[in-house]
């Protein structure tokens, strides 16, 4: 629609932060972000270019979002769980490196965990042979297979 413009906000820009730069702009009636989607809606009014004035304020032109037709589904119901739980891990594992500088993701930390609870239960005599052996062979696996990805990020 001529004066409506929904464009998906990458992860290292602050959303919050674009969207007051957007309402400062000249000819932007309103802009309003979503945390959940990670989306800008902005409305204009005139000739205002918004694009131009994202590429300014991103430092690049955004993705708009893909089109789904009237009356069709974007995604069924479990991907969209999927979707979300997956982002949700992305964002959670970005600022667990963030917070130790690059040191560990979250597979690293979880494993930790794990590990310092089955040495704890080993040292208070509370293990089961099931539970802290399990701990450690989750842990194990943990390792095997998301900590080679996560070096090569």
């Amino acid at each position: 629609m001529p004066g409506r413009l929904r464009v998906r906000v990458p992860v290292e820009l602050d959303l919050p932060r674009l969207a007051e730069a957007m309402r400062a702009e000249p000819g932007v009636v309103s802009a309003t972000w979503s945390p959940r989607t990670r989306s800008l809606l902005l409305v204009s009014e005139g000739a205002t270019d918004l694009k131009d004035a994202l590429a300014r304020h991103g430092g690049r032109t955004l993705s708009a979002p893909p089109r789904v037709p009237t009356g069709v589904q974007a995604q069924v119901p479990g991907e969209v769980v999927a979707a979300a739980v997956k982002h949700g891990v992305e964002e959670l594992n970005t600022k667990v490196r963030h917070t130790t500088h690059g040191l560990m993701g979250l597979s690293g930390l979880l494993s930790t965990a794990l590990v310092t609870w089955s040495v704890s239960q080993i040292v208070r005599g509370r293990a089961n042979p099931l539970s802290w052996t399990s701990a450690l062979w989750y842990t194990h696996g943990l390792f095997r297979d998301y900590g080679t990805t996560s070096r090569q990020e």
